[in-house]
């Protein structure tokens, strides 16, 4: 047994189906900044995966930060090409301290981490992914060219711009206005708005699933892009700016991307359960023999049918967010989740056959006291007696361009006594996991640093990418954001 993990942790490809292998005279080296079980798990890194290989004269490797230290720096998945190689280097990047990681895989290829200080032989660097709809500065200093928002209104016209130039310099001169969401820090003043795929290019669909996974051998489908909401917390509400609005896939268009083989099938959306149509993709997957996952329920869409169905297909577990830990509190951020509806969604669960419930929620919002810990405590507790309850919670983080976006980062102190708080009143019948308020705070200081916060992840990488090492770097390059977080 210790052999066949070693021989399958050095050769992930041996567990995936869907590996694209293709030779072209254009390769793209694709980039994910953590652990290939993460990585893979990342529909939009996925979707850019299928498409780049897609397009005429051009390819996409892939590589992650497993190969961070790696003896000669990191080599792709397909074919072992060192990305420093490649015709461009490409990265999607989720949040904030990933930005360490991008620069030290840069360093590992032998590219220096700030575009800056790469010449015009040297490929192109292009940065996408979550992290700039947060803000395009944060990645600026370390990108040749970074597409904001949806990826799929730009990449044949960048892929073919990149496939045409004989060097970096003719390709950032290629792109221009007619790139929807490109941009070039080092030419345009200004970032552009987001751009956002319609249906025609919908759904985004995975190219590979394997069991190593974090999402449990799913293969990944998106039934709806954006958000109609107006969580007043989050970079993808209907009130953050430059948001696009909610983009249902049609049913039919849904199930035709998914293969027959894939056995789970992964239904992502930042509002999946808005789609007027999941509960019956979810009944006709089952109906194919497929289990559905959903990358989240809202309490007010879950339905008797859609449980049922879930179940039908082999659900034996939901995930629910309250996302604020009173009543109070989830009507100030525009939450829209009550304790009724929590309450009802939890009773349809158990009743449909669902044994296991996890809910996410966070602490630390603006206004909070230890009396909205004490209610929600209290609420778990009463949930806990329908299901076995987890609970999941994260510290606040005031987003950039979101209408908490100038709400003060709970201090560290208060933070870790909530958690106590709430650890103490759940008297161990619910159990309870939380993110780090220490990360939490360092990833608050980043998101509102600009293309500072670039600089402070070269140092920070460079410094061994440790907390003292943040702490450095961010003393070095914005000493009034470790004040403001008290790091």
């Amino acid at each position: 047994m210790k052999d066949a993990r070693h021989k399958r942790s050095r050769d992930p490809l041996l567990d995936e189906r869907g590996t694209i292998r293709k030779a072209a005279p254009c390769i793209v080296a694709l980039g994910y900044p953590a652990r290939y079980e993460v990585g893979i798990a990342s529909l939009g890194a996925q979707q850019v995966y299928r498409l780049l290989n897609e397009q005429p004269g051009v390819g996409c490797e892939r590589f992650y930060a497993d190969d961070l230290e790696a003896r000669g720096g990191p080599r792709t998945l397909e074919s072992a090409l060192m990305p420093g190689n490649a015709a461009a280097v490409a990265f999607s990047i989720a949040c904030e301290t990933e930005l360490a990681v991008v620069a030290g895989l840069l360093e590992a290829c032998g590219l220096p981490p700030l575009c800056e200080h790469r010449h015009r032989g040297m490929p192109p660097v292009l940065v996408g992914g979550p992290l700039t709809l947060i803000d395009p500065w944060l990645v600026a200093p370390l990108a040749d060219v970074v597409v904001v928002g949806d990826a799929e209104p730009s990449l044949h016209l960048w892929a073919r711009a990149l496939l045409e130039s004989r060097d970096k310099e003719a390709f950032l001169a290629a792109l221009g206005a007619l790139f929807p969401g490109v941009w070039r820090p080092q030419r345009d003043a200004e970032p552009p708005l987001r751009a956002a795929a319609d249906l025609s290019s919908l759904p985004a669909r995975a190219a590979v699933w394997t069991p190593r996974s974090e999402l449990s051998d799913l293969f990944l489908v998106e039934a709806a892009r954006g958000c109609d909401r107006g969580c007043a917390f989050c970079v993808m509400s209907a009130k953050a700016k430059g948001a696009c609005g909610m983009r249902p896939v049609p049913m039919e268009a849904v199930l035709e991307a998914i293969p027959q083989e894939a056995k789970g099938v992964g239904l992502v959306g930042a509002a999946v359960t808005d789609h007027e149509e999941i509960a019956a993709i979810v009944r006709r997957l089952s109906e194919r023999g497929q289990r559905s996952s959903l990358s989240s329920i809202r309490a007010d869409r879950l339905s008797d049918e859609l449980a049922r169905s879930l179940v039908a297909g082999g659900a034996q577990s939901l995930t629910l967010a309250a996302d604020g830990s009173s009543e109070r509190l989830r009507r100030s951020v525009h939450k829209g989740i009550t304790e009724k509806t929590l309450t009802q969604a939890v009773h349809i669960a158990a009743t449909a056959g669902i044994r296991n419930l996890k809910l996410y929620s966070m602490v630390g919002l603006p206004t909070e006291t230890d009396e909205d810990i004490a209610e929600f405590a209290r609420l778990c507790l009463d949930l806990g007696r329908i299901v076995r309850l987890s609970l999941a919670v994260q510290a606040f983080v005031p987003k950039p361009g979101t209408p908490l976006a100038a709400s003060p980062m709970e201090r560290q102190s208060v933070l870790r006594g909530r958690l106590r708080l709430l650890e103490r009143l759940l008297q161990g019948r619910v159990r309870l996991s939380s993110t780090s308020p220490r990360l939490a705070a360092l990833d608050a200081a980043l998101a509102q640093l600009g293309p500072r916060a670039a600089l402070v992840a070269v140092a920070a990488s460079r410094g061994g990418r440790t907390f003292p090492a943040w702490r450095r770097a961010l003393a070095e390059f914005a000493p009034e954001a470790l004040c403001a977080i008290g790091l």
